[in-house]
């Protein structure tokens, strides 16, 4: 009885208490679902959101050959890619990379799709190319018209210590097949011909004879041989 009427004494703040416990349930599950609704969001514009990377490359067949490769690393396609190099950066005597024409600007980069061209030879004025270093400023947009910007550091000088031992295997297998190509087309023109040797049939008569006169005492010692053992 007393434990009954203590709940119908108090029966107005176990109401409040509950009420309450409902409500923080209820903003708790609120907020939950709302954290699972955004990452869901992000996760969808990751895999359609673009990744525009530049870097610089050596050569496999020689180290001191830099391509620049400017690649979409991203699931989603690039629209619109525009750069800025600060400061210009003179890849050849009187030639500026911003002066290239895909450099002005490059209209569509599906994922994964990438431009490779030779940027430098880090042999020609190499103490002046380790000092050199600018930056590549990249902007761009996906499908929907979301803009990004990117900023890339060219720095020559992480080259320096760098050393290469040995032809690396492709480079190899293409100067044989070259020289095989040249001797092919030495023998095809007559400029260089293949050494033959030519037997007359008494040549060959008197090997063959010489042969069978070998093999026939050869099986002679091998009988002598058996009958004493």
């Amino acid at each position: 009885m007393k434990f009954l009427d203590f709940l119908n004494t108090n029966s107005g703040a176990f109401a409040t208490l509950f009420s309450i416990i409902v409500a923080v349930s209820t903003a708790v599950y609120a907020f939950l679902t709302w954290k699972l609704v955004t990452e869901t969001r992000k996760m969808r514009e990751a895999q359609t959101e673009p990744k525009i990377s530049v870097m610089f490359q050596s050569k496999e067949e020689r180290i001191s050959l830099i391509d620049l490769v400017i690649r979409n690393i991203g699931l989603g396609s690039a629209y619109g890619i525009k750069f800025e190099i600060i400061p210009d950066f003179e890849y050849r005597k009187g030639k500026f990379l911003s002066d290239l024409n895909f450099m002005k600007g490059i209209k569509y980069l599906a994922p994964n799709q990438k431009m490779q061209f030779f940027l430098t030879l880090l042999s020609e004025n190499f103490e002046d190319k380790m000092k050199t270093s600018f930056n590549i400023k990249v902007t761009y947009n996906n499908k929907t018209g979301k803009s990004y910007k990117e900023t890339f550091i060219i720095d020559f000088s992480k080259l320096a210590d760098l050393s290469q031992i040995g032809e690396p295997p492709l480079y190899k297998i293409s100067k044989n097949i070259e020289i095989i190509q040249q001797e092919i087309k030495k023998v095809s023109t007559g400029f260089h011909k293949l050494k033959t040797i030519v037997y007359t049939k008494k040549e060959i008569d008197d090997e063959y004879k010489q042969f069978t006169k070998r093999t026939n005492s050869q099986k002679v010692s091998k009988k002598e041989k058996e009958k004493k053992n």
